[in-house]
C-alpha cells in the first residue's frame, strides 16, 4: 500500500507536484523539508521535465539592421509561453549579462553561453534564475592541432544521478591540412564542478557540425551526422554513464534521407525525406529495430523541416520563410506568424536543475509570471 502524505497517497502527491511549475515548487519547498528534499531529487526533476505541459517553444534566429547596409547579423532568441501554441504572442530573451556568443540549449532547460571574460563558459537556468560560471579548462591538444568544430550535449548520468555536460571537439592538424584521427571529448560534471578531458573515437570518419544539434533521451545524448566518405546519414549516440561512444543506423530507405532526430513517445524517432518532394515518414526506434511509424505528404510551399514537437508534429520553414508547425492526427498546417531569416526551433522546458554554487541572475530579462501562467490548469 502506498504511503500517505496528509490526505494524500503520496505517489499522487508526487504526480500532482510534478505537473507544476518551477515557479510553483520553489514557493513549496519551505512548505515541508521532506518537500525540499523532493524538488531536488534526479528521479523528481526528470519526472518533471518529461511533463508535456512543461513544454515551451525556443526560437533562434538571425536579425539584420535594416539601416545599416555593413553590419553582421546577430543572433535574437525568442519564447512562445504558451505551450499549447493556441496563443502563438512571443517573448523575447535578454541574457542581459555581457555574452560573447550563444553556443547551445536549451539542454533540460539549461542553457550554455560563451562568457567575455577569460574564455568562460557560463550555464544559465532561466526557470529559477540561476547560473554557473564553470570552471577554465586546462587543455593540451596533440601538437600542431587545434579545434575545427565543436558539438554539445547535456543531460542527466542515470548511473551517477550527476548531471553533465559533453563537448566533443573534432581537431584539425595543421601540419598536415587534414581533420586529425581521434577526437577529443570533455565532460564537465555539476555535482563535482569538475572537468575531465579524454582522446575518443576515431572522428574523422564524419562530419561534425555544431548546427547539427543535440538530443537527450534516458542517459544517452544523440547527433544526426553523417559519414565523410560517402556523405551517408549515421546517428551518433554517448553513453553519459561510462563515456561510450556508438554508430546508431538510420532507417536505411532507397531514395530517402533523415533531416531531424526526435522522440516520439518516449521513443527515439527520425524525421525522413524522400526524393519525391516534399514527402516524409516518421520512424520510431523499439528495442533497437526502426519501426514506421506513418507517411506524411506531400506538401505544398514547404523548403525544409526544422524539428519535432508534440505527438508526432513537426515544424517546417516554408519557401517564404515562415515558420510552420504541422500536425499529422489533424493533418493541419498551422502558420505561427513568424517569418525570419536562418530560423531554428527547440523544446524549452521549465527546469529544476539547481546551479548551485553561481551567480544569480537576477536581472534576467523574463517576467516570473511568462514561465508560470500556462501551467495553471496542470493538475
Amino acid at each position: 500500500m502506498a504511503k500517505r502524505n496528509g490526505n494524500f497517497p503520496e505517489d499522487v502527491m508526487i504526480e500532482v507536484l510534478s505537473r507544476l511549475s518551477v515557479k510553483s515548487l520553489l514557493r513549496f519547498k519551505c512548505v515541508c523539508s521532506e518537500w525540499c528534499s523532493l524538488f531536488e531529487n534526479p528521479s523528481f526533476i526528470s519526472k518533471h521535465l518529461r511533463n508535456d505541459n512543461n513544454d515551451r517553444l525556443f526560437i533562434t534566429y538571425m536579425v539584420t539592421d535594416d539601416e545599416d547596409d555593413y553590419s553582421y547579423p546577430t543572433d535574437s532568441f525568442c519564447l512562445f509561453p504558451d505551450g499549447t501554441l493556441t496563443d502563438i504572442s512571443l517573448v523575447d530573451l535578454d541574457f542581459q549579462q555581457p555574452m560573447r556568443e550563444f553556443l547551445g540549449g536549451p539542454f533540460d532547460g539549461i542553457f550554455c553561453i560563451h562568457g567575455p571574460k577569460n574564455d568562460r563558459l557560463i550555464l544559465c537556468n532561466l526557470a529559477t534564475k540561476e547560473s554557473r560560471t564553470l570552471p577554465k579548462r586546462r587543455v593540451v591538444f596533440p601538437r600542431f592541432c587545434s579545434i575545427s568544430d565543436t558539438i554539445m550535449g547535456f543531460g542527466l548520468d542515470i548511473m551517477s544521478n550527476d548531471y553533465k555536460l559533453a563537448m566533443i571537439h573534432t581537431l584539425w592538424d595543421e601540419k598536415r591540412q587534414e581533420l586529425y584521427e581521434f577526437a577529443h571529448v570533455a565532460i564537465y560534471n555539476l555535482r563535482t564542478n569538475s572537468w575531465r578531458d579524454f582522446k575518443s573515437f576515431k572522428s574523422d570518419h564524419y562530419v561534425m557540425s555544431f548546427w547539427s544539434g543535440s538530443l537527450y533521451l534516458d542517459g544517452v545524448c544523440y547527433w544526426l551526422s553523417r559519414f565523410r566518405n560517402n556523405d551517408h546519414a549515421v546517428i551518433l549516440s554517448f553513453h553519459l554513464g561510462n563515456d561510450v561512444f556508438e554508430e546508431v543506423q538510420e532507417p536505411h530507405i532507397p531514395e530517402s534521407k533523415p533531416t531531424i532526430l526526435g522522440i516520439y513517445n518516449h521513443s527515439l524517432c527520425v524525421l525522413l525525406s524522400h526524393n519525391i518532394e516534399n514527402y516524409y515518414d516518421i520512424w520510431v526506434m523499439k528495442d533497437k529495430c526502426w519501426i514506421k511509424q506513418l507517411s506524411i505528404g506531400p506538401f505544398v510551399g514547404v523548403q525544409r523541416p526544422l524539428g519535432f514537437w508534440k505527438k508526432g508534429a513537426f515544424f517546417v520553414v516554408s519557401t517564404s520563410g515562415q515558420l510552420l508547425l504541422y500536425d499529422p492526427n489533424t493533418q493541419e498546417m498551422r502558420d505561427l506568424r513568424v517569418t525570419c531569416f536562418d530560423v531554428s526551433v527547440h523544446i524549452y522546458k521549465e527546469s529544476l536543475i539547481r546551479l548551485k554554487g553561481g551567480d544569480n541572475l537576477l536581472d534576467f530579462d523574463i517576467p516570473w509570471h511568462v514561465l508560470g501562467i500556462y501551467q495553471t490548469n496542470s493538475c
